[in-house]
């Protein structure tokens, strides 16, 4: 398919070589499956492949793993010869140069979603990712603020510009970016309900308005009376037809990094423990757990993809139910 790799001393020869090769990744066109590096494949890969599947943050996310990580230590590496003890010794190489186990994990994903594509296309036999141990991150626990914490929280920015962008994070369990999306017509204030449909997005660009980050995170998010009433009042004073309804002065989306920079300060300011804005999300799924909800329910609530996703990230806020499980056999048995 392509051609060989071109070994002339000249210049101009090898510049044209390039330039073909480079056109060619673009089009679609790969070397033959001798020739074809890791490197050739991954460009190849993101172009056909990624471009148009990946969310655009992920996608900005694998081509800085690709770039930085990848290619610099496997990329030369010919795709039929690419083995095993390849992948092993670079994730163990990564490991020890400091990146977490998390993140090289990533690059273990972003390696094996590629080659799986590599394998329907007849590029390469097998996706070596397969017969690798990807390391494991320690998952620790979701940190979360009690209901005491939430409400010195919100009495603490209850005059704050963004008070109801916070009392929808704490009492819808939306992601940062899913609030900071809601538009106008998402608000069915009929049925006390949004509906997640849009999410800020923060590229190399700058902030884009995307979709939610999975089929199963487009959902309805049903609000207690406390933000219903703090939203309906909000919307009162907003044009049906504006679109977003948070947004700067200027009219632009709000930077999710700026309502990150802002929930520092405040927790920091009334003397909370530390916490990620993301643990307002984790804070309302404690409590609800904590409190006996069905975990079926939050699960529809977070937009999980699967309730299984729901207990292992909450399982240590869930009240054990030994002692009703005992007195129920009791009952049971007579």
């Amino acid at each position: 398919m392509g051609s060989q790799i071109n070994y002339s001393k000249k210049q101009s020869v090898v510049r044209e070589w390039l330039v073909t090769q480079q056109n060619q990744l673009r089009q679609g066109i790969l070397p033959s499956n001798d020739t074809i590096t890791v490197s050739n494949f991954l460009a190849n890969y993101m172009e056909t492949v990624g471009k148009h599947t990946l969310r655009p943050r992920t996608q900005e996310m694998q081509d800085v793993f690709v770039r930085v990580h990848i290619n610099p230590a496997i990329g030369r590496i010919k795709l039929k010869d690419l083995r095993p003890q390849d992948l092993q010794s670079f994730y163990s190489a990564k490991i020890a140069s400091g990146l977490s186990k998390r993140t090289v994990q990533l690059l273990h994903t972003t390696l094996r979603t590629a080659l799986k594509q590599g394998v329907k296309w007849g590029v390469v036999a097998r996706n070596v990712t397969d017969l690798v141990q990807a390391p494991r991150p320690v998952k620790k626990a979701a940190p979360f603020y009690t209901k005491e914490q939430l409400n010195t929280f919100l009495g603490a920015v209850k005059n704050h510009r963004w008070y109801l962008i916070y009392l929808l994070l704490v009492y819808g369990g939306f992601r940062e970016g899913e609030v900071l999306g809601i538009h106008y017509e998402d608000c069915d204030m009929v049925n006390k309900v949004i509906n997640v449909r849009h999410t800020v997005i923060t590229l190399k660009s700058g902030l884009v308005i995307g979709e939610p980050k999975t089929k199963t995170s487009k959902r309805a998010v049903t609000l207690p009376k406390i933000a219903y009433d703090e939203l309906k009042k909000h919307l009162d004073q907003l044009d049906r037809n504006q679109g977003l309804i948070f947004t700067t002065g200027t009219g632009s989306p709000i930077s999710p990094r700026n309502l990150i920079r802002d929930f520092k300060k405040a927790i920091s300011t009334v003397g909370l423990p530390d916490l990620n804005i993301h643990g307002l999300r984790h804070s309302h799924a404690s409590l609800l757990l904590a409190a006996g909800v069905n975990p079926k329910m939050v699960q529809e609530r977070l937009g999980h993809a699967s309730i299984a996703l729901t207990l292992s990230t909450y399982s240590h806020t869930i009240p054990s139910m030994q002692h009703e499980v005992a007195d129920r056999l009791d009952e049971i048995m007579g």
